[in-house]
């Protein structure tokens, strides 16, 4: 890469280079191509002075001090002295599920009988990922690019006239052209909400093999509000980039309760979004907050629809509360465990479940009526949707598929009691009365941040309650047409009005349940048994899966018959299960998060391993155990297929 300098008797530095640089942007970043051509009166401008040192004047003033280059080369200095940078712990395999366990453990294992010894301590120089938060003429771009070894360049600007200038200055064509040979990203943001470049900047690392954050550098051109504030929602906010990603096992599950609850037949789905209401709903959780609004949601039951939220359901029983729907999200058996103890100690009937396909059957069984949805990004709606929509973001949590859930059935004034994501009271996230509050189940969630508050002053807060949280704030923000009031004592939710029970204002007429009832049936989709079986039987997933793994195995046998084997592998095997790919959806929401979760296990060790010959070894281990983990997976997974065939053809 090179940085073409301002000859100082031009007029426009190097004009040929401006050229030459938008029809790059024209090739490989179009969304800017546009913008960048219509610039024809910019507000700041680049100046050459008698010396030929260029600068940009900006609001008046030099904004490199008038030697632009001098400026960028000091910078850099100054920077890779003491970079700003993030290391990712070494990998636990006792806290890994399934597969991913069993390699990190095996990995660890066969280290410690060859004697191989690594730094757990040191982070190599070279890096996956690369952030830098300001352009402005973009000198520092392919320096930075090219000492850190970044594959992914994530480079935000605010102020697309700098970027503009900078078509005059740096060799863009040299900096993409040379990314595409070495298969690298390089993408280019322009946005000046902080908001919004944290989440573009998270959802391109998580496209781009995302468990690979370990060494991530994090670069600050110039000084800007808006920068600072992404950069810190950035690095607050690294750990969505590898939550979520799925295992396995789970999406196996996910799969036969999907076919079990599928095969009920005619079941009745919720996808379409639904004629607007005008009856206000209540979405109840079980945070702190809530027991001090119980008495308030008793007395205006009658006036609003209400949706309980996992264990929010015991806390509104016990206070002799019947929600119209009770929401339910997770796949696992220990919900129906909770269930089944509140339905042992309360009538659950007159309660319509509403809850994704993949809930354990027997989740479904203990309601009279159960309104089943297809959540996002898992096997199961991969397989069976049928062009059905998707209700998402319907997690991470239940929270999330209650908000979304009473959107889609037409829902447009919503209040939400018990939704904290945190809590005033350190480590103590759910109220009294729930599973948690009652010591039925032990509260695992481990407070770790402060958060502003909802009502004033801050609260604990804690990962996947964040998590969810900002979540909640995106679709409030994508579903403008809907007035969201936050009654919750607990963290403030962007989107959603801070609002005391004692100031929400209803209707003083009660609500007709059955009309209402019977209106949201109308809106619902039926899914028969015989269109679960043709669905099935149309699908060609098991070439697909082998199609798939064979590929893999290629990669893994090439990579092992070098003389000495490099890591570029892992690369190979990621792109083999972008969870992106229309051509593999089905396989890839199977493999991708625990493939990717072993290749970041794979680069962990790989980095910190010092002595070359130690390392070699080390490759060939780790080639050895992936494919003992491909086959694992294979084996599992034509299980799986011939269990659904079993299933549907006995159904």
């Amino acid at each position: 890469m090179t940085m073409v300098m301002a000859d100082a008797a031009e007029t426009n530095p190097v004009p040929d280079l401006f050229q030459a640089n938008l029809a790059a942007f024209k090739r490989w970043a179009p969304n800017l191509y546009g913008r960048l051509a219509a610039v024809t009166a910019p507000n700041s401008e680049l100046t050459v002075g008698p010396d030929g040192r260029i600068d940009m004047a900006f609001r008046g003033q030099g904004f490199y001090d008038g030697d632009a280059l001098a400026a960028t080369s000091a910078q850099l200095e100054e920077y890779f002295a003491k970079p700003l940078r993030h290391a990712i712990n070494e990998p636990e395999p006792e806290r890994l599920e399934g597969a991913c366990g069993d390699f990190c453990t095996a990995v660890t294992d066969r280290l410690a009988e060859q004697a191989i010894s690594y730094d757990g301590a040191n982070c190599p120089p070279e890096s996956h990922v690369l952030v830098v938060f300001g352009i402005g003429l973009g000198l520092h771009v392919g320096p930075l690019i090219e000492r850190t070894g970044a594959r992914v360049a994530v480079l935000i600007e605010p102020n697309l006239e700098f970027l503009y200038h900078s078509l005059y200055l740096t060799d863009w064509h040299a900096i993409y052209e040379s990314a595409a040979e070495e298969g690298r990203q390089v993408v280019v943001i322009v946005e000046q909400d902080s908001s919004t470049i944290a989440s573009r900047g998270r959802q391109i690392l998580r496209a781009n093999n995302p468990a690979l954050l370990d060494g991530i550098y994090l670069y600050t051109h110039y000084p800007s509000a808006v920068l600072e504030q992404a950069k810190e929602r950035v690095q607050h906010e690294l750990f969505l980039t590898l939550s979520g990603l799925g295992f396995f096992e789970d999406e196996l599950i996910m799969t036969r309760n999907a076919v079990a609850n599928l095969g009920r037949g005619s079941v009745e789905i919720l996808c379409d979004y639904h004629r607007r209401r005008d009856e206000p709903l209540f979405i109840v959780g079980s945070g702190p907050s809530v027991e001090g609004d119980l008495d308030f949601i008793a007395d205006h039951a009658d006036r609003a629809v209400l949706i309980s939220i996992g264990s929010g359901l015991r806390v509104l029983l016990q206070r002799g509360i019947r929600p119209d729907f009770h929401v339910e999200l997770e796949n696992g058996e220990g919900n129906v465990e909770i269930m089944a103890a509140t339905a042992k100690d309360h009538d659950l009937g007159g309660i319509t479940l509403l809850a994704s396909l993949t809930v354990q059957p027997g989740m479904v069984e203990m309601f009279d009526r159960a309104i089943l949805f297809f959540r996002e990004r898992v096997s199961s709606t991969t397989l069976f949707h049928s062009g059905l929509g998707v209700l998402q973001p319907a997690g991470p949590t239940v929270a999330n598929s209650a908000l979304i859930a009473g959107i889609r059935l037409g829902f447009r004034e919503l209040y939400l009691f018990g939704l904290d994501m945190g809590s005033k009271v350190e480590g103590r996230f759910h109220a009294e009365g729930s599973v948690y509050g009652a010591g039925l189940r032990a509260e695992v969630a481990k407070p770790n941040r402060r958060f502003a508050g909802n009502f004033g002053g801050e609260v604990t807060g804690e990962t996947i309650f964040n998590w969810s949280r900002k979540v909640l704030e995106g679709a409030l923000q994508a579903h403008r047409g809907v007035r969201a009031y936050n009654c919750s004592d607990g963290a403030r939710i962007a989107g959603a009005v801070p609002k005391v029970a004692r100031a929400v204002e209803l209707g003083a007429a009660p609500l007709d349940r059955t009309a209402l009832q019977a209106a949201i049936a109308k809106g619902l989709r039926r899914y028969p048994l015989d269109h679960l079986r043709r669905t099935w039987g149309e699908q060609d997933s098991r070439a697909e899966a082998e199609e798939v793994f064979c590929f893999i195995e290629r990669i893994l046998d090439r990579a092992a018959e070098e003389s000495e084997p490099g890591i570029d592998w892992i690369h190979e095997i990621f792109e083999a299960v972008r969870p992106d790919d229309p051509a593999k959806l089905v396989v890839t929401a199977y493999l991708s998060g625990t493939l990717s979760i072993c290749i970041g296990c794979t680069n962990w060790y790989d980095r910190r391993i010092a002595d070359p010959g130690d390392r070699q070894r080390y490759r060939r281990i780790a080639i050895g155990e992936f494919r003992a983990l491909v086959g694992a997976l294979r084996d599992k997974l034509f299980a799986l297929f011939d269990e659904v065939d079993r299933r549907l053809t006995a159904a």
